[in-house]
């Protein structure tokens, strides 16, 4: 697959042909439209020199293009290199393999040539190992096995008839396996069992003694002769020719390899030969064509040959004449006993030919006793004995206790030996095995060793871990598989043993290969794994397979092997399964931490974070913070391990953006092209840039896994990646796995918006494209430099996940900021922190701070961030031919509000804006004409508009004039931006006139609120209008004697309570500079120096009742003027004042069918208006407050007349044919206008049109309400 999924250089993933641009140089979806048409004219807005630049920059993406297709084409490359020499191996492998074959073929048929008579063809010699193991004549021969077993067993065997040589390798196997039975392994055990010798040589069964000639047939086929109550398995009858019945009733079947009468082998002269030969004979044995014995090899290799004792005894005849044993290889021969491998041990003492053996190979031989280990032991500590051995494996033969502590000594005083493996031998039963181990580690040359499948107990893991640390050691393979005695129903505050060891592994510097698979690790032994062994000078290969890691130990383990010098690493079968308690980040190491340093875990957590702190260049005293108690951690390492405490509990916060981060407030210039910069290299500092050579190394590892998952969730959450790498994973995957791969390491690749586009480029189709896309929107459309929105995030996604990371690390750089330049925490609870209304799951989370809170891997995560650079002063707007081409683009998009959103948010880094380009902006957001349900898309224009403001709303240039833009939000719509913005940061502070205060003294920045209200009071001389005082316990206090004076200190402000209130102050008494003054310390704008003609003063007509806007028309269509209604009221030689008496007179002379009931008090509450600080007398300031209403009507009616043209394209006419026939009532003018998504105060601009008050308007009332409207002053103005 390697070799045809690269070859040539060319991936099977090419983009496909429906994402291109198109003719036109438009993209495949409408947003991307949207936003190639938006880009030019935001870059244009902040940059006069945009067509040069514009070039150099498309110059700059063709070179990244070019150099991105390059890496990939490196990349094909180097896995070509790297994997082509292990494809060479495996020829070669092969290609030894097949030769190694055709030598034993040879050497097989040579010695059935030389010492026995020719066989038919059809016939295979028992212990013969066959070529192909299922081919038709061996599948037959087994067949016939079984029937001769069940005539043995006194069954009788159904009749199926004879195989044919025709039918095909199916039907053999599935006849073979309708014949064989569980009840005949028994027998077959039985046939086989070996039994008890009257010589040395005599290794005839006991019923053979007393069979007679006439229970004896010849074998014609062979020239043998065999017991016929053995199956023969190659007689063509499946027997042993003609059976006679008489042959069933013998009493103990005999061996399968002995036979009766001597057979006559050809006499070959030869030493060695002739004595195997010989006792061959003597003993009614069938010889064995071994390489030792056939070709006269130095290496006795019989792994696997299902020899028994019988068969291996007259081998030992061999070892007299032998001049050179190389090897002894008796692997996997279950049936050797002692009566046989002892004789042959003994052979080898005092053996010339034996000194010099290299290996000793008795591997699962289980029925050894204590006499073959005692003559292990003597060959290994006499000098007569095997001294020049370099290998002996001894596993799966079980030691006797009390031979333990001499074997391992045996082994430990050893010369020569590099090699031991003892696993499942039975060492971890030893009370004394820490003793015994320690005499096996004093062999001075012993480089690899395996002590798999014992079970040791926690000292003895950690005595092992020293062992192996020790200076005289030079282990450089250490294979410890299912060692652990560990009990799966551990809490986490006990010690797992294995880690015990682990932990100490670091030190043992020659190590290259470690096996700790099988041992219960968990995701803790995966931390600790990773801190000892990710500096490994020579380790290359690692096997955990088949641990509990569960799939969050797949990040430390793939940090693990890019970051160390591993090769290969083995982890089947490691994260499928396993629970996993509080998951340590080193990507987003933020938070609070309590560890219990007894554990080696905690401990590894401990050293991690010294380790991140030496990398970040940051010293213990600004990382860790608040340490109890206190601790004193390293700065720097000894020995290559920070050395920590091993005992006790410590808590601390970890903070590794506290001292660092750039100065928001003080250069917000320098941020927009450089915040994004800083928030990547803060990131990358903490993930692991993944190498080419690793890349390719990780190929195996992927194609490994049968779960994909936990690895690609590891490269997301870890690692900083290319296209490359994105590219390659993909055509290494199934084609259905393309998306996700593309999905979730999309994140990876934000250091480049283009290598981000370059692997949306990989999506299979038009369709996963633009699921990858949605999906993947607030992370592809993310801006670090304006930060400031409503968040929902699902944290299961990684890119979510990335973007919540990366909005911690904005949060924390400004809180640092404010902290360090002294500025009054305005943040929701008190921590000068920018998130703010955090909902975790529909709940409020239990932390501090998001920043100190260990972000979960799952889970719905909802917040709003309110916060990011301010502009400078003297910052100017969008030019008004740049803007009007911008809203003209949006409007006309026919993109749907989402969309729009998402296009408005991508350049808002580009631009900005003034407070009535943003209302203008707001007022594009509208429901399309082809929307079906208009009622869930008015509702969703809605928070999108809410959103917009969000977002824009530090890209204000005149933040003293927002209330021109906050004008048009309804009361349900303001309350929301307060909530969502923070009653301190979104009060307004320059003109905060009619304003409505309702605040929660539990809560920090309300409390802030209140308090800066009360200041600005008392220096401005305003008043608390109906203010109200709700305690906590529910009860009212109406503040009849004003709101108290102490709650100017926010100290003395209460500690919870409602308070509600609205401010009103005469415009003579404001004070420009005390506002301008708080709106730089608290809400953190620096605002050049304001004077009341810089201020555009405005209303919202949602704090306006319908009476004052009626009045206002009243005398609208009376007076071109409201100075001069002023004057008309005042009277002649009036004092420039209108008292109470005076309004009420004017106000009797007013003949208008609107004030037609109640007039008296209605007129007063206008009076009431617009006597703002309650002294009875209305000045010409105070009644300049009607012209802030008027221009507010004036803009409502220029925004309503321009939605209509741009809705129904005709006129007014045309929208009033689409509404209603003859005349419309206030609630279907109000519906109709909410379901086509208007953004206005509807209601009031139908009260003005309805001047009857008969609840309904006319064609000709809308008609005359915007004829010459639209071009009053007072629209000019704003």
């Amino acid at each position: 697959m390697l070799r045809d999924g690269w070859k040539d250089g060319a991936g099977p993933m090419q983009p496909i042909q429906i994402l291109q641009p198109d003719s036109d140089g438009y993209l495949a979806t409408a947003l991307e439209r949207l936003l190639d048409r938006l880009l030019p004219i935001a870059l244009e807005c902040g940059d006069v020199h945009s067509r040069p630049r514009s070039r150099q920059r498309f110059k700059a993406v063709v070179r990244k293009v070019i150099q991105a297709r390059q890496r990939v084409a490196c990349l094909r490359g180097v896995v070509n290199t790297l994997l082509a020499p292990r494809i060479r191996d495996m020829d070669a492998q092969l290609e030894e393999i097949a030769t190694s074959k055709k030598l034993r073929q040879e050497n097989v048929k040579r010695f059935l040539e030389n010492y026995r008579q020719p066989q038919l063809s059809r016939e295979v010699p028992v212990g013969q190992v066959t070529e192909d193991m299922t081919t038709k004549p061996l599948l037959e021969t087994q067949c016939r096995f079984w029937q001769v077993a069940d005539k043995a067993a006194g069954k009788v065997p159904e009749c199926r008839g004879e195989p044919r040589q025709s039918d095909s390798k199916q039907s053999w196997i599935a006849r073979g396996a309708r014949e064989r039975r569980p009840q005949r392994w028994g027998l077959a055990e039985r046939l086989r069992r070996p039994e008890p010798a009257v010589s040395q040589w005599d290794v005839m069964s006991s019923g053979l003694k007393h069979f007679s000639a006439a229970q004896k047939v010849q074998k014609v086929e062979l020239g043998l002769t065999k017991s016929t109550s053995l199956p023969s398995l190659h007689s063509k009858h499946g027997g042993f020719g003609k059976v006679d019945e008489t042959c069933e009733t013998c009493d103990e079947a005999p061996m399968a390899t002995t036979f009766t009468d001597s057979w006559k082998a050809k006499q070959k002269s030869g030493g060695s030969m002739s004595r195997y030969m010989t006792a061959c004979e003597r003993g009614n044995i069938l010889p064995k064509p071994l390489d030792f014995i056939a070709s006269g090899s130095a290496s006795l290799n019989a792994a696997n040959w299902g020899l028994a004792d019988s068969d291996l005894i007259p081998v030992v005849t061999m070892f007299r004449s032998a001049s050179f044993v190389q090897e002894v290889d008796l692997s996997a021969n279950t049936l050797l006993t002692d009566k046989s491998l002892v004789p042959l041990l003994q052979k080898m003492m005092r053996n010339a030919a034996c000194q010099g053996m290299a290996r000793l190979k008795l591997r699962q031989c289980w029925r050894l006793g204590a006499p073959a280990v005692e003559a292990v032991i003597g060959l290994l500590s006499s000098c007569w004995g095997l001294t020049g051995l370099k290998l002996l494996d001894f596993s799966g033969v079980l030691i006797p206790v009390r031979l333990q502590l001499d074997f391992c000594e045996a082994i430990g005083e050893h010369p020569n030996l590099t090699s031991v493996k003892l696993a499942d031998t039975g060492l971890g039963s030893n009370p004394a095995a820490r003793s015994c181990l320690e005499a096996l580690f004093r062999c001075n040359t012993l480089t690899a060793l395996d002590l798999s499948w014992n079970a040791f107990k926690d000292e003895v893991f950690v005595a092992i871990g020293s062992f192996v640390a020790a200076s005289h050691v030079h282990l450089q393979s250490l294979a410890m598989s299912n060692c652990s005695s560990a009990n799966l129903s551990l809490s986490s505050e006990q010690v797992q043993p294995a880690n015990l060891m682990l932990e100490r592994l670091g030190q043992a510097q020659r190590l290259s290969y470690l096996d700790v698979s099988m041992n219960r690790l968990d995701l803790s032994g995966a931390l600790v794994l990773e801190d000892a062994l990710g500096r490994h000078p020579t380790l290359t290969e690692l096997d955990v397979s088949r641990n509990s890691f569960s799939k969050l130990g797949a990040h430390s383990l793939l940090r693990l092997f890019a970051s160390s010098r591993l090769e290969r690493l083995h982890c089947a079968e490691s994260f499928d399964m396993g629970t996993s308690g509080r998951f340590f980040q080193l990507c987003n190491p933020e938070g609070e931490y309590s560890l219990n340093l007894s554990l080696p875990h905690h401990r590894s957590i401990l050293r991690m974070l010294l380790k991140l702190c030496k990398r970040l260049r940051l010293t213990v005293k600004q990382a860790f913070i608040d340490m109890q108690p206190l601790l004193t951690l390293p700065d720097q390492e000894e020995d290559g391990v920070f050395r920590v405490p091993s005992s006790g509990r410590v808590s601390f916060t970890f903070s590794s953006t506290r001292a660092a981060g750039p100065d928001v407030y003080e250069e917000p210039a320098r941020l927009d092209a450089a915040q994004l910069w800083q928030l990547q290299d803060r990131l990358e500092l903490c993930r692991v840039q993944l190498r080419v050579d690793k890349a390719v190394l990780m190929i195996p590892i992927f194609e490994s896994l049968q779960d994909k998952l936990p690895l690609i969730d590891a490269l997301a959450k870890n690692f900083i990646l290319s296209y490359a790498h994105v590219e390659m994973l993909c055509s290494l995957g199934k084609s259905m796995l393309a998306p996700t791969v593309i999905l979730r390491l999309l994140h990876t690749t934000a250091a480049s918006k283009l290598c981000r586009y370059m692997c949306l480029l990989l999506a299979g189709s038009k369709a996963q494209y633009i699921q990858i896309q949605k999906r993947a929107r607030l992370s592809l459309t993310f801006t670090p430099s304006n930060p400031s929105m409503h968040y929902l995030l699902i944290l299961s996604e990684a890119c979510d996940f990335h973007l919540a990371e990366s909005i911690r690390i904005l949060d924390r750089w400004e809180s640092n900021c404010a902290t360090r330049c002294g500025l009054v925490d305005n943040s929701q609870s008190g921590n000068q922190s920018q998130v703010r209304n955090e909902l975790y799951e529909g709940r409020k989370p239990c932390f501090r701070s998001l920043g100190d809170w260990e972000l979960p891997l799952q889970g719905r995560l909802e917040f709003d961030f309110a916060g990011g650079p301010r502009p400078r002063p003297g910052t100017e707007p969008a030019p008004a031919g740049s803007f009007n081409k911008l809203f003209e683009v949006v409007l006309h998009s026919g993109c749907k509000p989402k969309q729009q959103l998402q296009a408005l948010r991508a350049v808002s880094p580009y631009i900005y804006v003034s407070s009535s380009q943003l209302r203008a902006l707001l007022g594009s957001v509208c429901v399309p004409q082809d929307t079906k349900d208009k009622k869930d898309a008015a509702e969703t224009a809605k928070e999108v508009r809410l959103q917009l403001f969000h977002i824009f709303y530090y890209r204000l240039t005149d933040i003293w004039n927002v209330k021109v833009c906050k004008a048009r939000f309804s009361s349900e719509e303001y309350t929301s931006l307060t909530t969502r913005l923070g009653p301190v940061k979104f009060l307004p502070f320059v003109q905060p006139e009619q304003a409505l205060l309702e605040l929660d003294f539990a809560i920090h920045d309300h409390k802030l609120a209140v308090s800066i209200f009360v200041m600005l009071c008392q220096k401005e001389g305003a008043l608390f209008q109906e203010p109200r005082f709700i305690r906590e316990d529910g009860t009212e206090d109406k503040l009849v004697t004003g709101v108290p004076r102490a709650w100017a200190r926010y100290s003395d402000c209460p500690k919870a309570g409602f308070f509600r209130a609205k401010y009103a102050v005469a415009p003579e008494k404001r004070s420009v500079k005390t506002r301008t003054e708080f709106l730089a310390t608290y809400g953190r704008w620096r605002a050049p120096a304001l004077a009341k003609e810089d201020i555009c003063w405005w209303s919202q007509l949602s704090d306006v009742s319908l009476d004052v806007i009626r009045f206002l028309e009243v005398i609208c269509e009376k007076y071109p003027d409201l100075k001069e209604a002023f004057r008309d009221i005042d009277g002649e030689g009036g004092n420039g004042g209108i008292s109470i008496l005076e309004f009420e007179e004017y106000c009797e002379r007013v003949v208008d069918s609107r004030f037609s009931k109640n007039r008296r008090d209605r007129f007063r509450a206008i009076f009431r208006f617009l006597d703002a600080t309650m002294e009875g007398n209305i000045s010409m300031e105070e009644w300049g407050l009607l012209d802030t209403v008027k221009c507010e009507l004036d803009r409502q009616t220029h925004d309503l007349h321009a939605f209509l043209l741009h809705r129904f394209k005709g006129g007014l006419e045309q929208a009033w044919d689409a509404w209603a026939t003859s005349r419309i009532t206030q609630e279907q003018w109000k519906r109709q206008l909410d379901e086509a998504g208007y953004f206005g105060a509807s209601a009031e601009l139908f009260s003005i049109m309805d001047q009857p008050n008969a609840g309904s308007i006319s064609y000709d009332q809308f008609r005359r309400f915007f004829s010459g409207r639209s071009t009053r002053d007072g629209c000019a103005k704003s």
